[in-house]
């Protein structure tokens, strides 16, 4: 694998692999395994974390006192942003997507706003241009005669996406107590660095893996302009060619789109929590769960299929979610 790029130390590293045998066994299908990245540490912030040590790295090394970032009102990505530049003493700005403003400030909203972040509301027309907005902000900064360093929504392109190679060898280490042939990752997928980052990996060092990524609220086309801009990207700094392992876009379960959880949706989540004792959230992990039983009963899996769920962790949102009619 070629040179990477410098990250700096913020996760709790390696995360563990579990085995969710009652989880298996509910479902009858195949053996599930979780990756669980809802442990990486630093304010519980999932695999968001390992896209952030690249990033912040970078911009420590630009001279940035600053970052600019964006995302949903309850995005997890900018909340890890948030903490973690608290953590490095850098300020933090972020725009949040919000069709109106929150009757409360609750959950991963809250926690920005305690990390110390600047935030700004914008409308789902205003953030179809966000990259533009935080162009703008970071080009007042400068003017300013400060510095900052923008981070693209979910940390989501050919820098942040290192944070999954990486976890990726990890999990290839891990998954020699799996007892089968090859293995298939599933995961949530929205932005594109997990996938991006899960599928360099897999091509560069030659793992017998199946990538399945559940869009959480786009469709294929959207989601494989995004790969293909992340991989040009890296390709041009890292050398290689682009990789050729086959990703199985699941779309049939985006429901009524990012962020909306159905009541059936729910209520898996509530039955897989009472299996595993483990948090998921509606926007993400939720849906890539609930797209993986229905999958299962629809007969994709056999009982000697070995499945590693990807827990990208998100818990927090679970406080924002009402579970009226489920629990």
């Amino acid at each position: 694998m070629p040179t990477t790029p410098d990250r700096i130390d913020l996760a709790t590293l390696p995360t563990p692999l579990e085995r969710a045998d009652r989880l298996s066994a509910a479902w009858g299908g195949p053996t599930i395994w979780v990756k669980r990245d809802d442990l990486t540490g630093f304010g519980l912030s999932g695999n968001k974390v390992r896209k952030l040590e690249y990033h912040f790295a970078a911009a420590i090394a630009s001279g940035a006192d600053t970052v600019v970032t964006c995302g949903a009102v309850q995005s997890n990505h900018c909340r890890a942003t948030a903490v973690a530049a608290a953590r490095l003493g850098l300020a933090c700005d972020v725009y949040l997507r919000a069709a109106a403003p929150p009757r409360s400030v609750t959950a991963n909203h809250l926690l920005m706003r305690l990390a110390g972040a600047s935030v700004t509301l914008v409308t789902p027309d205003e953030y179809s241009a966000r990259d533009k907005l935080m162009e703008a902000r970071a080009a007042e900064y400068a003017a300013a005669g400060r510095s900052a360093w923008v981070i693209p929504e979910g940390a989501s392109d050919a820098l942040g996406m290192w944070g999954l190679v990486r976890g990726t060898r990890e999990l290839a280490d891990q998954a020699a107590v799996i007892p089968a042939r090859r293995i298939s990752i599933w995961h949530a997928a929205s932005s594109g660095g997990t996938t991006a980052g899960i599928a360099w990996a897999i091509d560069r060092l030659g793992l017998d893996m199946d990538v399945t990524a559940v869009s959480v609220g786009d469709s294929g086309d959207e989601f494989g302009s995004r790969l293909s801009a992340i991989w040009s990207t890296a390709t041009a700094g890292w050398g290689g060619a682009t990789p050729g392992v086959p990703i199985d876009f699941v779309d049939g379960y985006v429901g009524g789109g990012y962020g909306v959880a159905s009541t059936e949706q729910l209520a898996v989540e509530a039955e897989a929590t009472a299996l595993t004792g483990l948090l998921f959230d509606p926007t993400y992990t939720g849906k890539a769960l609930f797209a993986l039983k229905s999958e299962i009963e629809a007969g994709r899996f056999g009982r000697d299929d070995h499945v590693v769920f990807w827990h990208t962790g998100g818990g927090f949102a679970v406080f924002a979610t009402d579970y009226g009619g489920v629990i």
